[in-house]
């Protein structure tokens, strides 16, 4: 294996680690209660936090074999169906929307500031996972021309 090759191994597993404490952050912070509280509702929270449950799924099933982790595909193949119709990558949507569900329930500043830092994580690693993909495979420009990030025609890539 090549310096090159480890490195780009390490960074992606790397970004596994973050975005694993990412969630934990999350889920530690909706405990938090020193500060001032938020609005919050238990039925917006459910709402969010299966309709992003069930996206996850969706997803999940979507990708197939391609599913991974890591921002380096794993050669199985460009998904375009399911949510990947219309977005690039609705299962990061989806994590972040059952993650506003805990911040909705939580209603704390602390829960809220880990599910912004969710997002600007999400923001960076779909930046690094895009160079992959376009790298990888032929039709990605097209596809991301056409399809919005983590929203329906928002964020398409020129």
């Amino acid at each position: 294996m090549s310096r090159f090759s480890e490195i780009v191994s390490e960074g992606r597993w790397v970004m596994v680690a973050v975005q694993g404490l990412l969630f934990l952050a999350v889920a530690v912070t909706a405990f938090v209660t020193v500060g001032p509280s938020l609005w919050s509702s238990l039925w917006v929270a459910l709402v969010l936090i299966v309709g992003g449950a069930i996206g996850v799924i969706s997803t999940g099933r979507s990708l197939g074999g391609s599913l991974t982790p890591s921002p380096v595909p794993n050669g199985e193949g460009l998904v375009a169906r399911g949510l990947y119709r219309w977005v690039r990558h609705p299962m990061y949507t989806a994590l972040i929307m059952m993650c506003a569900g805990i911040a909705v329930s939580a209603g704390t500043i602390a829960c809220w500031l880990s599910v912004l830092a969710l997002i600007i994580f999400f923001e960076v690693k779909t930046r690094v996972e895009e160079r992959y993909l376009a790298s990888s495979y032929e039709g990605y420009p097209e596809y991301a021309a056409r399809t919005g990030k983590f929203l329906p025609g928002v964020g398409k890539r020129r």
